[in-house]
């Protein structure tokens, strides 16, 4: 029999109970390797509750004799805590609430695991005001501090140790699914309004910003922080800038930055579309992306012709080192070796040091293919020392350590 019950139609005090007697075997002869479910901030996140409404409840069970507790050590602590057991009125109490659950169809794990419960039964259990702080926090996908969101008449939004909200991407994914979508996309605007007062996660503002629809918010955002998305660019950045509708008076410059992130991400294909739509507003930024796509495909030859004449049209230190790269896939060192000096002279005479990492690099990869190991270690420290890119310096700490080790390394 299916009954249409949830979390909600089980007081916090029953779910306490029965929470409890899951754990029959811990008791104050239990001094070690306790779980960390039976202290009280476990039984908080558990219950979805706030630590102090736990303490309340645990209070007034201990006044009724139904639980009591011991100091004991927690599984992954280091000093003792105060852990909770039930005691015989409370194992009495428990079993009968389980009876009387499971009686009427319900399974006493649905009531206190989110993961088990039916999203459709317990949505439709939420009151109105409940279901949009609960919406609102299932469209954060990073735990972000319970107390700063909006209260709720029942303990539906869990909690970890430390105050943050801890809902698990295939349990938001079921409610979000349940909910209107106009309703989902006014969670992602409060979403976004809110890293601006509690936080300083441009990415998950310009997700939410995206989500939300607010196109040309999500444009200026993207354009004023392009320096620090690009440093960090990733394929979650990538999918989102897919997503944006973008604002056509911001299209060439938002198209740019999305070109360098699906490089730095290689998708390939992304790159070249971007591309044929920079190509309309007559710049060279089109073919350059054109060059570092076809290298990056394997087609290292095409891409130094597109590059080099680039250079030779326009010297730029951008068109220099892809030119350089491509060379180096080639294999024609001292070519390479060539337009990277070409490179720095016009970095060094436009005052810039944007590309030094990228040429830093590159030399080591020359150095290490004509069998100089010490200079390309020396090399990778220089570039480990001025890279601000999170994928650069995990590749030259990589690079590094293999060639400590006596691997052989591709720098390509």
């Amino acid at each position: 029999m299916h009954v249409s019950v949830s979390i909600c139609n089980a007081t916090i005090r029953e779910r306490a109970l029965l929470h409890l007697s899951r754990f029959p075997a811990m008791n104050p002869n239990e001094m070690f390797n306790v779980p960390f479910d039976l202290t009280q901030d476990g039984i908080a996140s558990v219950l979805g509750i706030s630590r102090a409404h736990a303490s309340l409840e645990l209070k007034k069970l201990k006044e009724t004799n139904k639980v009591d507790d011991w100091l004991a050590h927690i599984k992954g602590a280091g000093a003792k805590r105060k852990a909770y057991y039930l005691l015989p009125d409370g194992v009495s109490e428990a079993e009968m609430l389980r009876q009387r659950f499971e009686s009427t169809g319900i399974v006493v794990d649905t009531l206190l695991d989110m993961k088990r419960c039916d999203p459709g039964i317990m949505w439709e259990s939420l009151s109105a005001k409940d279901r949009e702080t609960f919406g609102l926090v299932c469209v954060f996908r990073v735990p972000i501090p319970r107390k700063t969101l909006p209260d709720t008449n029942t303990g539906v939004i869990p909690a970890d140790f430390y105050g943050m909200t801890c809902i698990i991407n295939s349990v938001r994914e079921k409610y979000l699914s349940l909910a209107d979508p106009d309703k989902v996309r006014n969670w992602h605007s409060r979403a976004a309004d809110w890293w601006v007062d509690n936080g300083d996660d441009d990415q998950e503002r310009f997700y939410h910003l995206v989500s939300a629809g607010r196109n040309t918010e999500a444009c200026k955002l993207l354009l004023r922080k392009s320096e620090g998305f690009l440093e960090n660019s990733n394929e979650d950045l990538l999918m989102t800038a897919k997503n944006m509708t973008i604002i056509p008076k911001y299209a060439e410059p938002v198209y740019n930055i999305r070109a360098k992130v699906a490089l730095d991400c290689g998708d390939i294909g992304d790159a070249l579309a971007c591309a044929d739509i920079i190509a309309d507003f007559l710049t060279p930024d089109a073919d350059l992306i054109r060059a570092e796509a076809y290298m990056l495909s394997g087609d290292a030859e095409r891409g130094f012709g597109i590059a080099s004449g680039l250079f030779g049209e326009n010297p730029s230190s951008r068109a220099a080192l892809i030119a350089a790269k491509c060379l180096f896939r080639m294999k024609r060192h001292g070519e390479a070796s060539a337009f990277l000096n070409s490179s720095c002279e016009v970095l060094s005479d436009n005052n810039d040091a944007s590309r030094i990492d990228e040429i830093l690099l590159l030399r080591a990869g020359i150095a290490y293919d004509v069998g100089k190991k010490d200079e390309a270690l020396s090399y990778l420290s220089k570039a480990a020392r001025v890279s601000r890119k999170d994928r650069t310096k995990e590749k030259i700490e990589a690079l590094t350590k293999n060639i400590r080790n006596g691997r052989d390394v591709r720098f390509d």
